[in-house]
């Protein structure tokens, strides 16, 4: 993700069934979900770590539970709330693929 060593925080957090390695360390990065005008943002942190997946990043139930969001894995679709209204972010299948047999090879 071009992210130097020196910006993340010291932390000393074992990721349980990733695959056994310590963590690099901590960041606080802002997310954005959905599209203007139906965007949300928040602050969150997550742990740095330096092995292969088909993830940028792994958002769990405490971030999602920040945007107030709702996930559907069949439609690969997360809806939340914002000031405007109800707002989404979709995934794309194809993309979801290529990057998921990419990893596997």
């Amino acid at each position: 993700m071009g992210i130097g060593v020196d910006m993340l925080a010291k932390v000393n957090t074992p990721l349980v069934g990733f695959n056994g390695s310590g963590t690099l360390g901590e960041i606080a990065l802002p997310i954005f979900i959905g599209t203007t005008p139906q965007r949300a943002t928040r602050i969150l942190k997550f742990l740095v770590v330096d092995t292969p997946s088909s993830y940028n990043v792994i958002m769990g139930s405490p971030s999602l539970n920040s945007f107030r969001a709702v996930a559907s894995t069949y439609h690969m679709k997360l809806k939340f709330p914002n000031y405007r209204g109800i707002g989404e972010e979709k995934g794309n299948v194809r993309l979801a693929r290529k990057y998921h047999a990419n990893i596997l090879k």
